[in-house]
Order: structure tokens, then sequence, then C-alpha cells
């Protein structure tokens, strides 16, 4: 797909979109609107833009982009935060006859995804008007996109897709893209200086649809946790301190982790960090 150049004394590009724009931006983005939900939330976006609200500002921020070319609007996205997880995943249901552990479970997966969604951001909609697909109109807007939530100090951004087209359309731009109807993300949580542990957290996703994610900065990767006959690659994304608040047993914890980091500290005085560090690496690899 090559970069649409502007003719001579005209202007072609991304750009952010602006009051009474909303109209034209609701009719481009009408057809990838797939519930009322969905058309609540664009139609509501559209609605503060008109009126001149920023939105970028709000708790749940939100940005309209648009591809713009000789004055008129080729193509649209609306950009909001991450917001995934927000529901006990269907996986837990099993575990709802014993209410403790229900409830720590669910509480485990909340704050999860709580960290996730702090460092994501989230292609809720994007399209381009038919007569000009296939001219990268699209990848300029998820390249800016990108760009743009990378210096706001993202780490992914994520979408949906349903239809295989799509999906190969989006590997090609460089997103990973997860098996039909589930997700994962595979958190690396920071327990000494050397040392990275994994903690999993599924997603289920609606019917037929697939996440896709873009990794914004080198660290976020993927990480196969599944297996030859049925894999799932995870998404590595987020790096935190090991402060497991949903545990009662904040003393043991300690002592647990004082005991981790001086056998670290030992092994490192013998072997040297970068093989501790590589060697503790293929052993997470290798029990996932």
């Amino acid at each position: 797909m090559g970069r649409i150049k502007p003719r001579k004394g005209e202007t072609s590009g991304v750009r952010p979109a602006r009051t009474g724009e909303g109209s034209a931006i609701r009719d481009l983005l009408a057809e990838v609107v797939r519930n009322e939900e969905d058309r609540e939330q664009l139609e509501g976006f559209c609605k503060l833009l008109d009126h001149g609200v920023d939105t970028s500002r709000f708790r749940e921020a939100g940005r309209l982009l648009v591809f713009e070319r000789r004055r008129t609007l080729l193509g649209a996205a609306l950009v909001t935060g991450g917001n995934h997880g927000s529901a006990p995943g269907a996986q837990l249901a099993e575990l709802a006859q014993h209410q403790h552990l229900y409830a720590q479970q669910a509480g485990m997966q909340q704050r999860m995804f709580a960290r996730i969604n702090a460092v994501c951001a989230h292609l809720a909609f994007m399209a381009v008007a038919p007569a000009f697909r296939g001219q990268g109109i699209g990848r300029q807007l998820v390249r800016t996109a990108a760009d743009t939530e990378r210096q706001r100090g993202r780490r992914i951004l994520t979408g949906y897709v349903w239809e295989d087209g799509l999906v190969r359309l989006y590997e090609k731009w460089g997103f990973i893209v997860s098996p039909p109807d589930t997700a994962a993300f595979f958190v690396r949580e920071k327990v000494t200086e050397l040392l990275r542990a994994p903690s999993l957290v599924g997603l289920n996703l609606k019917k037929g649809s697939r996440l896709v994610v873009l990794p914004l900065v080198p660290d976020v990767r993927t990480h196969d946790v599944g297996t030859d006959e049925d894999p799932l690659p995870a998404v590595v994304g987020v790096v935190e301190p090991f402060e497991p608040a949903h545990l009662d047993l904040p003393e043991e914890l300690a002592e647990l982790k004082s005991r981790v980091e001086a056998f670290v500290r030992q092994q490192a005085a013998f072997y040297g960090p970068e093989r501790v560090r590589s060697e503790f690496d293929a052993f997470l690899g290798q029990g996932a």
C-alpha cells in the first residue's frame, strides 16, 4: 500500500477531527457499528466533537482522527482508552458456588486488567470510504494513532476484527492476532532487578471476533502459552512491581521475596546476571 500523495496545492493526510465534522465521521464509521452499544458510543463522541468538547481530557479519553484529501474526509478512526476484562471471565463460572474463592479470583483478574488498560489504547472504530480503499488510508490512520498513543505513554494498541480479510490486513500492519473467541495477556511482574514472574489472564471475546494488538514499545511481544495442537499467543505488555495485594500473607510473601533476591544475587555473583536472567526466562517458557 503506497502513501497517498497530495496534488499540487492541496493537502492530504491524517489529522484530529474538528468541530462540525461529526456527521461526516458518523457516516464513515456507520458500517463498522455492530450493535446498539457501539452506535451510542459513536454517536456520543460525534456529538461532543460538534459541541467543541475535548474528549481527550476525559477519564475515559477518546480521540477522533480523520484522513482528509481535497477537503473531503475519506477515512476516520476513534481511539479510546483500554477497557478489557471489565466483567469476570466465563472461566470463573465453575467457581461460582465457592464465593470466597470466586471473589478472590475475580478480584485478581480485575486488578490485572486494570494494569493492562492503564497502558492500553483501543482502536474502537476505523473505516475508509469504499471508493478509496486499498490506497493506504487505513494504514496511515493506524500509524498516526499508534505514534500519538506511544507519545502519551501507551504500550499497546488493541482492536477487534471479525472478517478474515481484515485479520490478514492487520497482521500485515504488524498486529498480533489472537485465536477466535479468546485472547490472553501475559504480565511480567518485577520480583527482583533480574527476575520477572509471569501472570496470565484470559479474555473471552464476542463470538467470531479476534483481538488484534499492536506493540508500541520494543518489550511488548508474544509468548505462546498454548500447545502444538491448540496454540494460544499471549501478549507480554506490562511489567509491574511484584506487589500482590490480593493475597492475605504479606509477611510470608515478604520473606519469600527476600530469599529469592538473596538467591539471585548469589547466582549472579557466580554466573553473571545475563546467564541467570536467560536461564530463568527459559524456565518460564518451558513452564508455560
